[in-house]
């Protein structure tokens, strides 16, 4: 009798401890939902009743009581582990506050083929290239940093500068304090090691539009971005950053460098990662932390990497990223100023031909228009080339421009969304000579003009040729892309699921990021709002101290509406940015325009989202 009692007791706490685990399984899975009414705990305790019940009627007293004691007890302790951690598991928590560099992710494999590395000596480089790049910014002027940064990157600030003389507009910087510089990870990359660093600082930011004061913007602001620097391995150190002289040759470096990092010389790229560190992407510190696929690519890239660079010794995913992205950019310049001849050199026929250029009509240009990040997402082949998928994932405010100088905004506020770059180039290509990225002719190296013609006019040959350059083959939207991957998996040899492009949000960090954006769409930042939205961080287990430059950037109007995929998260998002508009009991017209603007772009419907 009382060895059937002990293993009836043992089965009912197996049975609850099962409950548990399964209860605690699917917290997980769904996050936070029940915040948003996607159900809660009401299942959970129907089963504890039914258990402690069970519990009650088939065991003696006092022993049923005892243990519906301990089990009711421990369900309680471990719901409320479980909620806790769902609500700390969140991007906004996750802001790293650096790590001494001996402890760094990858820095001991780095040392070790790296043993000169001087860490100071690095950071006093990445703070210079900081502080001169908020001046060339200021002064739209890239001559003296072009010697140290990638053509991807100059092409980001070009194209940004080309948009903001379009619409009449100047970017004041002031009281910039650098808070703390600290080396977050380091990869390898073929035969290149990048490393990734964070930059803590504060800034005084004000853009100002001649053409249209509801362009202008800014404050005080406070913001961590990862900047990345790649060099070649081991390759001396010659310092470009304190010098004006070439590093090959020692003559003078041009003073006005534009779209090519050359010594006039002796035809040296100073920007090539060869002589020194390079600053080869800005990363913002959401798009860093969340998910960012490519911090796995080194370990699930190694085999696939080793074979390219068997057949190519100057390959780099983060070269073809660096190409990807500013080929983009290129792209996007080629339609807001109708002008196919910006894009002709760098991408296929086909490309060329799918994008359809209306060279008549109103200019449009892109308000803040930025690169959040760029990563590879795929690899595969096709006949005897190799064809790498980089997402490109940008924010950008489209503005519409006519004949006398008017505007028109197409977007009601800032907006995100990721593209797939296809870069193919032959397994076997030739030797490069130059980059029809750099305005070079890959064949012969002789300067190349923005042109329809794709013939070099030095040596003849075809430039947007695969056999010597990597070209853009394709160009789709993220979710043509999911919908090509599926029908294309036994051609890959590499993916990622392009799931994970946003996998640290949720719909909290989804909803949160809006419901700021259109808390501050008026510029008044009301008590009630403020209120509102600390109310709302402490009830999602967000740390308001972590929180307070993302306020500085909501008050600043320099958030970025971000979305999930799935209908009904986004009307469960749209009806919280309602509430919050609501929060001081006056909707304001700006508020307003945002969210019908928000209700359109994103078909939600006036039933089912209002």
């Amino acid at each position: 009798m009382q060895k059937d009692r002990f293993k009836l007791i043992i089965r009912i706490i197996f049975t609850a401890a099962l409950a548990f685990i399964v209860t605690d399984l699917f917290a997980r899975a769904g996050g936070a939902g029940g915040d948003f009414g996607d159900g809660g705990d009401g299942g959970d305790i129907l089963y504890l009743v039914y258990i402690v019940i069970r519990i009650l009627i088939e065991l003696p007293y006092p022993l049923n009581i005892i243990t519906a004691g301990i089990i009711a007890g421990g369900f309680i302790i471990v719901s409320i582990y479980t909620k806790r951690t769902v609500k700390q598991k969140t991007i906004f928590n996750q802001l790293p506050t650096g790590e001494p560099v001996n402890r760094v992710k990858g820095f001991d494999k780095f040392i070790r083929n790296n043993p000169d590395f001087d860490e100071e000596s690095f950071k006093n480089n990445v703070k210079t290239a900081f502080l001169e790049i908020q001046d060339a910014w200021q002064n739209q002027d890239l001559s003296r940093v072009r010697k140290f940064i990638s053509d991807g990157v100059y092409q980001r600030f070009n194209t940004q500068f080309k948009m903001m003389k379009l619409l009449q507009q100047t970017n004041k910087i002031g009281n910039i304090r650098i808070k703390n510089i600290y080396i977050d990870k380091v990869e390898s990359d073929g035969l290149y090691d990048i490393v990734h660093t964070a930059v803590h600082a504060s800034i005084s930011d004000h853009f100002i539009s001649r053409l249209d004061s509801s362009l202008n913007s800014g404050g005080n602001e406070e913001f961590v971005e990862y900047w990345s620097f790649l060099k070649k391995r081991g390759k001396n150190r010659k310092d470009i950053y304190n010098s004006d002289s070439c590093p090959n040759c020692g003559s003078p470096l041009p003073e006005n460098m534009g779209e090519v990092s050359r010594c006039e010389s002796c035809g040296t790229l100073t920007n090539s990662g060869e002589y020194d560190w390079v600053l080869s992407e800005i990363t913002q510190a959401d798009d860093y932390i969340s998910a960012h696929p490519k911090l796995a690519k080194s370990e699930n890239l190694t085999e696939k990497i080793r074979k390219i660079i068997n057949e190519n010794d100057d390959f780099a995913v983060q070269l073809v990223e660096d190409k990807a992205s500013n080929g983009y950019l290129q792209i996007l310049t080629a339609m807001a100023f109708k002008d196919p001849s910006i894009m002709r050199r760098f991408v296929s026929d086909k490309v060329f031909n799918d994008i359809k250029i209306d060279e008549t009509g109103l200019i449009t240009a892109y308000n803040r228009i930025y690169l959040n990040d760029v990563f590879l997402v795929g690899v595969s082949e096709e006949s005897n080339k190799n064809v790498l998928h980089v997402a490109v994932k940008s924010s950008y405010q489209r503005i519409e421009v006519d004949n006398n100088n008017k505007i028109r905004k197409i977007d009601g506020a800032v907006v995100s969304r990721t593209e797939v770059v296809f870069m193919s180039r032959d397994k076997n290509a030739a030797d490069s000579k130059g980059s029809l990225y750099a305005h070079s002719c890959p064949s012969c190296g002789a300067p190349v003009e923005n042109s329809l013609s794709i013939n070099c006019a030095y040596c003849g040959s075809i430039m947007n040729s695969t056999s010597t350059e990597w070209i853009i083959t394709d160009l789709m939207s993220l979710h043509s892309y999911n919908e090509w991957r599926s029908s294309n998996k036994s051609d890959m040899s590499y993916s990622v699921d392009t799931g994970l492009i946003d996998k640290l949000y949720d719909v909290r960090d989804f909803a949160f990021n809006n419901v700021m954006l259109v808390i501050a769409a008026d510029g008044v930042y009301a008590d009630d709002e403020k209120k509102f939205a600390e109310d709302l961080a402490e009830k999602w287990g967000y740390s308001v101290e972590k929180l307070q430059p993302f306020f500085a950037m909501a008050q600043n109007s320099q958030l970025v509406i971000r979305m999930p995929d799935d209908l009904k998260k986004q009307k469960k998002i749209f009806k919280l940015m309602k509430k919050a508009a609501e929060s001081d009991q006056n909707i304001s017209n700006e508020e307003q325009k945002l969210l019908d603007y928000i209700r359109n772009e994103y078909g939600l419907g006036d039933s089912d989202a209002a």
